[in-house]
């Protein structure tokens, strides 16, 4: 539950028009990438901790709880661009 807290905080500090990786969440928290993704998918309230703006490293967008349509919906809605399926680097956010 600890780590859970930690995650949202880290959400809650990405700014408008960045998303950040799960590598650079578990980086963060100190835990495998893999860990954070079964993290970020446990969020409970994707309003208000934005778990979407969350993706691979490589610039893919993985999962969504409320499904990738809704993902890609919210990601342009905040200025990111999706080009082939992914995310250019020059929207990453380091904590």
């Amino acid at each position: 539950m600890k780590k859970l807290k930690e995650m949202q905080k880290l959400l809650l500090k990405i700014p408008k028009g960045k998303v950040t990786s799960y590598k650079e969440i578990a980086r963060m928290l100190g835990i495998h990438p893999r860990a954070a993704g079964r993290l970020v998918g446990k969020n409970p309230d994707g309003d208000k901790y934005p778990c979407y703006k969350v993706i691979y490293d490589d610039g893919r967008l993985g999962g969504y709880g409320g499904g990738l349509r809704e993902k890609i919906r919210r990601l342009k809605k905040d200025g990111i661009l999706i080009k082939n399926g992914k995310i250019d680097k020059k929207f990453f956010f380091r904590f």
